[in-house]
């Protein structure tokens, strides 16, 4: 199957997914020239809500919120990275922090604080007994594109156990309690309709690592749920069909 992007390139499968391991190119090339699960829920608010997230100018501030799920996620599911990041032995307002970013970039950045409060929580998830079973054999971090319906559509398994059908996908929250209406709320129903799709499995499961307490459980998805996830994404891809006809207009 050839990828078309909106920016009218064409790609071989075999071309464009060694490029998706490159962050740069996943998300900020393909965050605007392909669709993915987070901008499909933009469109059920609306194509104008999407395409002004979409067209948004960064202030090159993150979140710290991203910033402790980025770090998690390598410490939890690629270790080996960490040896990678530059940490720095003071605060984010120091010129020390300042400079490094500058010279490298704020994805690599951290302070030592950020990675002593993140490292021990990504532990937990690596020793939580039922976590290790999905992350034993898997592999990690893996991207596909297809085309759905004439759109092109990206996703990046954060674990994919092939032999299973199984696509896991580790969240952070602060409060664990809250994550079944989370499900729904932030639509993590159609991100795990989308995958199964992207990645033709049969399984979409959550660790679920509470940042606060540090407790970890696992949450699969229910053939209900994927089915609530399929209507959303069915409904975000008529939106977004009807508002690029009107724009081509």
């Amino acid at each position: 199957m050839n990828i078309k992007t909106f920016d009218n390139q064409i790609w071989t499968q075999e071309e464009i997914l060694p490029k998706m391991y490159d962050d740069g190119f996943y998300y900020d090339y393909l965050g605007k020239n392909a669709m993915s699960s987070s901008s499909f829920k933009k469109c059920l608010d609306g194509y104008d809500v999407y395409v002004a997230d979409r067209d948004k100018e960064s202030d090159g501030k993150e979140p710290q919120a991203l910033r402790d799920g980025r770090l998690i996620h390598l410490q939890a599911l690629e270790p080996e990275r960490i040896s990678g990041l530059t940490v720095v032995d003071s605060t984010k307002g120091s010129n020390l922090f300042k400079n490094a970013v500058k010279e490298q970039n704020s994805a690599i950045v951290y302070t030592q604080r950020e990675v002593n409060k993140c490292l021990p929580l990504a532990d937990n998830v690596r020793k939580d007994f039922d976590a290790f079973c999905l992350l034993d054999g898997a592999t990690m971090e893996i991207p596909a594109i297809q085309m759905v319906e004439g759109i092109p559509v990206r996703g990046k398994a954060d674990i994919l156990r092939i032999d299973d059908n199984h696509i896991i996908d580790l969240k952070t929250t602060s409060d664990s309690s809250r994550f079944e209406q989370a499900i729904d709320h932030w639509c993590y129903d159609l991100q795990g309709a989308l995958y199964l799709h992207l990645f033709n499995c049969t399984r979409f499961s959550f660790i679920v690592l509470d940042k606060i307490t540090g407790e970890v459980s696992v949450r699969e998805l229910s053939q209900e749920e994927l089915k609530r996830g399929q209507a959303k994404l069915n409904k975000a891809i008529n939106i977004f069909k009807d508002g690029k006809e009107k724009e081509q207009r």
